[in-house]
């Protein structure tokens, strides 16, 4: 378990992203070094496995599909449609294949129940683009302002 995985994480939400980078040195492509039209998607995309507290393995990336889905104020139409139409999502998703991407959602079905009970009793949704101001306040309290419990 890494720092921000921590449910009352004194780190800064700017301090999470940079330990969820450090650690994923080498696995993850830093949304600086992707296409500007990709950027802004993985960026938000990395701020959600920060804020639910979630890695980079196959079934973290289903949980945090999932809980960017029930907990965060994008919704289910526009999250579908950026992933539908970002070209490194899309390749993503291809290397990964529909069966494996269906065996992580079997695996992960206990998880995701929990997340459909987090999601509905958290007071607002997490905000797909949080403000600037965001990135300088810590994860605990982040986490009890929308009620985000890490599972």
């Amino acid at each position: 378990m890494h720092r921000y995985q921590e449910q009352d994480s004194p780190l800064t939400l700017a301090e999470g992203l940079a330990d969820y980078y450090a650690v994923n040195r080498g696995v993850i492509t830093r949304p600086d070094d992707l296409p500007p039209d990709s950027a802004a998607l993985f960026r938000s995309h990395d701020m959600c496995h920060v804020i639910f507290g979630l890695d980079t393995s196959l079934a973290d990336e289903t949980m945090a599909d999932t809980r960017t889905l029930l907990g965060c104020d994008v919704g289910f139409r526009r999250y579908l449609r950026y992933l539908d139409s970002d070209k490194q999502a899309k390749a993503l998703f291809q290397a990964l294949g529909v069966w494996r991407a269906a065996g992580a959602v079997v695996r992960a079905l206990p998880r995701i129940l929990r997340a459909v009970w987090e999601a509905w009793r958290m007071p607002k949704a997490w905000p797909w683009t949080p403000p600037d101001a965001y990135q300088r306040r810590r994860l605990v309290d982040l986490r009890n302002e929308y009620g985000i419990r890490v599972i």
